[in-house]
């Protein structure tokens, strides 16, 4: 299956003690610059829930669940909802701190 992905991600070698979760990508919300927010369900947990889930470089981001719900139509309908709203709430941070000014 090409929508599932593991994390953490390798070539580095796991040990007997990393947690390894098996996630599987329903949907794309949206990508802004190397983050990808998706609809996802974890198959190696509850079977009962999705997530939106932030998705960056396993050194970066890695997986991080922003909201759960049901896995049922009203639980898709508020993901859907909440996967568009995080998606422009990161487009807003990248804008904003792309105009920020450095200082040295």
């Amino acid at each position: 299956m090409n929508n599932v992905f593991d994390f953490p991600a390798k070539p580095f070698k796991l040990s007997d003690s990393t947690v390894v979760s098996r996630w599987e990508e329903i949907c794309c919300y949206g990508e802004v610059g190397p983050i990808r927010v998706t609809l996802a369900r974890r198959l190696d947990a509850m079977p009962d829930l999705i997530h939106v889930v932030v998705l960056g470089s396993s050194c970066w981001v890695g997986v991080a669940p922003v909201a759960s719900m049901p896995d049922n139509a009203n639980g898709r309908a508020v993901a859907d909802i909440t996967g568009a709203a995080v998606v422009r709430a990161i487009e807003h941070a990248e804008v904003e701190f792309a105009a920020e000014r450095t200082t040295c």
